[in-house]
């Protein structure tokens, strides 16, 4: 699939001695640095507190930035090679500050580890967690093979979708014990959770169906195809539809949540657009669809404000 090549412009900033206008440099930042998606997991956390009837705190949104965004220097650190093949734009933009990386992600778990420390031994402990499928997914382990016949969980079919999905959908178990309080209605946002990360995950494999096939990676696409792929995540953001209709009918959730259905339509949506534009899958992927992170928190607020 073609690579959206990102326009440019006349401007102070300069790439590469190619002048660049300040929105591209902002927009390049933004996504391809890893801060949309580590905003998006914050937002995802405000809405597991708001759910629990909590104002999300800047503690609390700082932590979920810090180890987003921690865990995506992590595999950009690892994979910078084979982006080069599936999003060369990405990896030119890291590219100047790959000595630097492993000292980023150092800083932002220690930060974050550091916080939730602060918080309760028991949340500092349930957080180890995720840094576990982290480091799992990306850097790997020989004790991985006898497991799951990989070093890495990346590397094995649907086991990094997975793992990837599970690993987000404990932000609102977290966000229970940050508060001290699990409910059922938080706890039944984790199935939701890990259906939206299906479906975002499933797609980033069809972006990077070329990479993956050249590493010898096992993905969805790559063995059953990219049509069979977008049937399945059509099914998901069904499933999604059904469950939080099911969830807010039975009163497990507030009638609010019934907002969240706003996810699932837009991912369809953007998927259909996608369908007749693949050149532009690059922007859908980076910008699109880890977009939808970034709504979770507002349109849940709205949902309370509103529905």
């Amino acid at each position: 699939m073609a690579v959206v090549e990102l326009p440019a412009k006349r401007s102070r900033e300069s790439t590469g001695g190619l002048t660049l206008n300040p929105g591209v440099v902002l927009y390049r930042e933004l996504v391809m640095g890893g801060h949309l998606l580590a905003l998006g997991t914050s937002s995802m956390a405000a809405a597991s507190a708001l759910l629990l009837g909590m104002q999300p705190t800047f503690v609390l949104l700082l932590m979920a930035y810090l180890f987003s965004y921690g865990a995506y220097m992590m595999n950009r650190t690892s994979d910078i090679e084979q982006d080069e093949v599936s999003n060369p734009a990405r990896t030119s933009h890291l590219r100047g500050r790959k000595r630097y990386l492993p000292m980023i992600v150092g800083f932002c778990f220690v930060l974050g580890y550091g916080l939730a420390l602060l918080v309760s031994f028991v949340f500092f402990i349930a957080l180890l967690v995720p840094l576990v499928l982290s480091v799992a997914y990306s850097v790997g382990s020989k004790r991985l093979v006898p497991l799951i016949g990989a070093s890495r969980l990346k590397q094995k079919l649907l086991v990094k979708n997975l793992a990837i999905s599970f690993g987000w959908s404990l932000i609102p178990f977290l966000v229970g014990l940050y508060y001290s309080e699990l409910t059922a209605a938080l706890l039944f946002l984790s199935p939701f959770i890990f259906m939206r990360l299906m479906v975002n995950t499933i797609l980033f494999d069809v972006r990077d169906v070329r990479a993956d096939g050249n590493y010898g990676v096992r993905t969805l696409p790559i063995v059953y195809g990219t049509v069979t792929s977008f049937r399945l995540m059509s099914l998901i953001d069904l499933a999604s539809i059904f469950y939080i209709v099911t969830m807010v009918a039975t009163s497990a959730m507030g009638f609010y949540a019934i907002s969240l259905l706003a996810l699932p339509l837009y991912s369809l949506i953007y998927r259909t657009t996608l369908a007749n534009h693949q050149s532009r899958i690059n922007l859908v992927c980076d910008f699109v669809a880890d977009g939808e992170y970034v709504l979770w928190g507002p349109l849940l607020y709205l949902g309370k404000i509103f529905v």
